[in-house]
């Protein structure tokens, strides 16, 4: 057989093998140097030609396929690397789609190898959208249902059973109109929350608390953030990498733009100095805000952390989101309808969905000292 091929992944940043001719993935491993992947791959091909690893066995149709994806995520479930609530999302996603019509005939009675041929990618495509959003009550519960079926094609392909994702590049959009809701907490609830909330708290409690209400970061961002992503002389934080919800392993962010800087007060900078100063873990890779033992922070303390904050300050019991929110409507009030930049600095895939989840908060005035002055004005 050819030898399989080595590629450095500029956007990960490390090299990886094409393992698809094996039964592995398109993209596998994760490999620092160019020699070491090269040599894992020599490795997987003496494997494969000895028996060690053998040829993904065939599918007949697609009900085959589903079966034996489900087994998988089950599998995954036993090691711990995905939830059983998110196996059963996967689980009725997959049963929905294999019900629906396409050509004439259910999904699942179709022979998989013959219905995604790239001759007919576009029409395939366009037939699972029609039949999915059909059927579906809302566009968030059709956009659910494409990416459990995105998921399941990459799956089918990384095993070698279809050469192409048919939804590679299919999305159901976002709405353009702007949400009415009224923001759930105001900066008067913040500012009473970082005075009264936090007496007698530990100074990394503290911090998470200011951290999350002047970056705006998601939770997973801030359980995963490393030392070595705060730069205390520029005053910013960089965002690469996130706890994953269906894992609660440390990955990349939720999205492409999830890679991002942002300019935080002085304030908070010098939090995040007096708790490195106390912290045990603090080389570049260590987490800022990890347990005892270094590990992320499970969700449920930082739940008990705001819930006991929240009662000690005498406000209405908020979560995190709310401090993403609060975040992004200071945001917009200092950089104006800047839809692009607020997107950029909450992480968002696109402006759009900022301007729909937070286009009320918007007020028309003139960005990086004015972001990181909109966050310190709850100190004052």
């Amino acid at each position: 057989m050819k030898d399989l091929t080595v590629k450095f992944w500029a956007k990960r940043g490390y090299f990886v093998i094409n393992a698809e001719r094996i039964g592995l993935s398109v993209n596998y491993g994760n490999f620092k140097t160019y020699d070491a992947a090269v040599a894992k791959a020599e490795l997987l091909k003496a494997e494969f030609l000895t028996g060690v690893i053998s040829q993904p066995a065939r599918v007949t149709n697609c009900s085959d396929a589903s079966d034996k994806y489900l087994a998988v995520q089950m599998r995954r479930v036993g090691d711990e690397e995905i939830s059983l609530a998110h196996y059963k999302d996967l689980k009725r996603g997959i049963e929905f789609v294999s019900a629906i019509m396409i050509d004439g005939r259910i999904f699942a009675k179709h022979a998989l190898d013959k219905l995604v041929v790239r001759e007919n990618k576009d029409e395939l495509a366009a037939a699972f959208k029609r039949e999915i959003k059909a059927k579906s009550n809302s566009k968030s519960t059709a956009e659910k249902r494409i990416k459990v079926l995105k998921a399941f094609f990459n799956f089918c392909q990384g095993k070698g059973w279809v050469n192409l994702n048919p939804l590679d590049k299919v999305s159901f959009g976002l709405s353009t109109e702007i949400s009415d809701r009224a923001p759930r907490i105001q900066p008067e609830t913040i500012k009473q929350l970082l005075r009264n909330g936090l007496n007698g708290e530990t100074l990394v409690s503290c911090a998470m608390i200011t951290t999350a209400i002047t970056s705006g970061i998601r939770q997973g961002e801030l359980r995963a953030l490393p030392w070595g992503c705060v730069n205390f002389d520029d005053q910013t934080i960089y965002i690469k990498q996130a706890v994953k919800t269906e894992t609660s392993k440390i990955g990349e962010p939720k999205t492409k733009r999830g890679f991002r800087t942002i300019p935080v007060p002085a304030e908070t900078i010098q939090l995040l100095r007096e708790l490195k100063v106390q912290s045990f873990y603090t080389s570049n890779d260590d987490l800022v805000f990890g347990s005892a033992a270094g590990l992320p922070k499970q969700k449920k303390t930082l739940r008990e952390l705001i819930k006991r904050t929240s009662e000690r300050a005498g406000i209405t019991a908020i979560i995190w989101g709310d401090m993403r929110h609060f975040f992004a409507s200071v945001q917009l009030s200092a950089l104006g309808e800047d839809w692009a930049e607020v997107a950029a600095l909450m992480g968002h895939s696109n402006p759009s969905f900022t301007y729909r989840q937070y286009g009320h908060y918007s007020k028309n005035e003139a960005k990086q000292q004015k972001t990181r002055s909109a966050a310190a004005a709850i100190f004052s």
